[in-house]
């Protein structure tokens, strides 16, 4: 009987992920939103069940985010970003079967998620996806090896090449899968907007756009003294 699957997505809420990724604002929460959806649907396809690795104080915007999937949740816990990623891969682990950790900022792909299991299954004892930046975007571990997660720091360009070595000298069959774009900046979205699938791409679009000012530039005629102004012309006041 083959294991159960579990994909975990390693977030926090996408308003919040927008902020810290430079994207604020209502469009950038639907990207990451998007991105979440999509891959609760990518679980769906090849038959994992989804958890969210994030802190307590992100449940219920999560719950928003994926209100119509089923949804098990963890705590993100630790003082860095590497513990916090090895508490969560711990947590994933003893839910049992197979789990594969994924970042919220990555774009959805239900063929990688698919390869992904299916190396793990076939005797794998790691997969990872490594990113464009030198980082990993998925990664899957047996639960004896979730301790070399606690040395990540984000942002590096040698994490995916140190982990690789990591496990490779613990005699692991180490297996890869493609590499999946992730979006940590507005200006890495940018560089990324044709690889993204299609139908992210107009809402990353959206998020790129310059935010629309409150305030509208003022009418040319407001520029003129107040008793020049014929009957009819006045400037609109301006918005609230």
């Amino acid at each position: 009987m083959m294991a159960e699957r579990f994909l975990v997505l390693f977030a926090r809420e996408p308003r919040r992920q927008a902020v810290e990724k430079g994207l604020a604002g209502p469009a950038g929460e639907r990207l990451f939103a998007a991105f979440a959806r999509g891959w609760a649907d990518a679980a769906a396809r090849v038959g994992a069940r989804v958890a969210v690795a994030s802190p307590r104080a992100d449940h219920a915007g999560w719950r928003r985010c994926l209100a119509g999937f089923e949804v098990a949740f963890l705590d993100q816990r630790g003082g860095s970003f590497g513990e916090r990623l090895e508490d969560s891969a711990r947590q994933a682990a003893e839910l049992g079967g197979r789990a594969v950790v994924v970042g919220g900022d990555v774009a959805p792909s239900s063929e990688v998620l698919r390869e992904a299991f299916e190396l793990l299954e076939r005797g794998g004892d790691a997969v990872l996806a490594p990113a464009p930046d030198g980082g990993v975007s998925l990664v899957g571990l047996l639960a004896e090896d979730v301790d070399l997660l606690g040395r990540i720091a984000p942002r590096r360009a040698d994490v995916f090449s140190r982990l690789s070595e990591s496990l490779l000298a613990r005699g692991r069959r180490l297996c890869l899968v493609a590499a999946a774009p992730d979006v940590d900046s507005r200006r890495q979205l940018g560089r990324l907007l044709r690889s993204l699938p299609a139908w992210l791409r107009e809402t990353a679009r959206q998020a790129l756009s310059p935010p629309r000012s409150r305030f509208r530039e003022p009418h040319l005629l407001s520029l003129l003294p107040q008793r020049t102004c014929p009957s009819g012309l006045r400037a609109p006041p301006a918005a609230a």
